[in-house]
C-alpha cells in the first residue's frame, strides 16, 4: 500500500489566506455593528460615534513609525541569523514613553480639541465631546502602539498569526457591542467605544507584554535607541503625510 503523503501548504498561501480571511471578519464585524450601534446610541450620538472612530487612523502614527523601522531591523536579522531581541526591547521602551506622552498631551487638549472637532451637534453632546474625545484617543492610542505586534510578527514570517489577533480582537468588540445592546440598551459613547475597541486596543498589548518579558534579558545600548528613531522618522513623515491627505474628509464633515 502506497502511505499517504501530507500537502505541505506553502507559507505564503497560509499568510495571504489569514489575510483575506481576517480582513472579510473585521469588514462583516464593522457592517453588522452598524445596526446594533444605531439602536444603542440614535442618529446623533451615532454621528459624534462614527467621527471619533476617524481619529483610529491619525493616531495609527503613535508608534511614531516604530513598528515599520522594528520590521526592517527584524527582518535584516533574521537573513543574518542574528539575534534581534534587543531591538524588540528598545522598542518597547520607546513605545511605552510614546504612550504616556501622547496620553498626558491629550488629557490636557482634550477639550480644545473636540470643541473644534465635534462642533455639529446638540449641546448635551457638546458638553461631554472632551471626555467622548480622550476616550476614543486613549484606546486609538493603545491600537496604534500595540498595532507593533503586527510588525514583528510579518518580520518573522507568523503574518497569519497576525491575522488571527487582528481578527479575534474585532470578534470579541463586536460580541461586546451585542451584549450591551441587549443589557444595556441606553448606553452612552463611552461605553460602546471601549466596547467596540477595547479587545483591538489590549489584544496586542498583552502578546507584546510576554514577548517584552521574553526578552528582557538582552542588552540594550543607545545605539539601538539611535538606529530605531533613526529609520523611524521616515515612516513616520511619510504615514502623517498620508493620514492629512486621505482623511481631510473626516475634518470637513465635523464642521457640517
Amino acid at each position: 500500500m502506497r502511505k499517504l503523503r501530507l500537502v505541505r501548504i506553502p507559507r505564503h498561501l497560509i499568510i495571504a489566506a489569514s489575510s483575506w480571511l481576517s480582513k472579510i471578519i473585521i469588514a462583516g464585524v464593522q457592517l453588522v455593528s452598524v445596526k446594533f450601534l444605531l439602536e444603542i446610541l440614535g442618529e446623533e450620538s451615532y454621528a459624534v460615534f462614527t467621527l471619533l472612530t476617524g481619529l483610529l487612523v491619525w493616531f495609527s502614527i503613535a508608534d511614531i513609525g516604530i513598528g515599520s523601522s522594528l520590521q526592517n531591523y527584524i527582518s535584516e536579522l533574521k537573513a543574518d541569523r542574528k539575534s534581534y531581541d534587543a531591538y524588540i526591547k528598545a522598542a518597547v521602551h520607546i513605545l511605552f514613553a510614546s504612550l504616556i506622552i501622547l496620553s498626558s498631551t491629550l488629557f490636557f487638549l482634550s477639550d480644545k480639541l473636540s470643541s473644534l472637532y465635534l462642533t455639529s451637534f446638540s449641546d448635551e453632546l457638546k458638553n461631554n465631546s472632551g471626555s467622548y474625545f480622550f476616550i476614543a484617543s486613549i484606546l486609538f492610542i493603545f491600537i496604534g502602539v500595540g498595532s507593533v505586534v503586527y510588525k514583528i510578527l510579518f518580520a518573522e514570517l507568523l503574518g497569519w498569526k497576525a491575522n488571527i489577533i487582528n481578527a479575534l480582537s474585532y470578534l470579541l468588540g463586536f460580541l461586546d457591542v451585542v451584549a450591551i445592546h441587549y443589557l444595556m440598551p441606553d448606553s452612552s459613547i463611552t461605553f460602546a467605544l471601549v466596547a467596540l475597541y477595547a479587545p483591538v486596543a489590549i489584544l496586542p498589548i498583552i502578546y507584546i507584554s510576554f514577548r517584552y518579558i521574553y526578552v528582557l534579558k538582552a542588552k540594550v545600548n543607545f545605539n539601538t535607541y539611535k538606529l530605531l528613531l533613526s529609520r523611524s522618522s521616515g515612516f513616520l513623515i511619510f504615514s502623517s503625510l498620508s493620514i492629512i491627505v486621505l482623511q481631510t474628509d473626516y475634518i470637513v464633515m465635523s464642521q457640517k
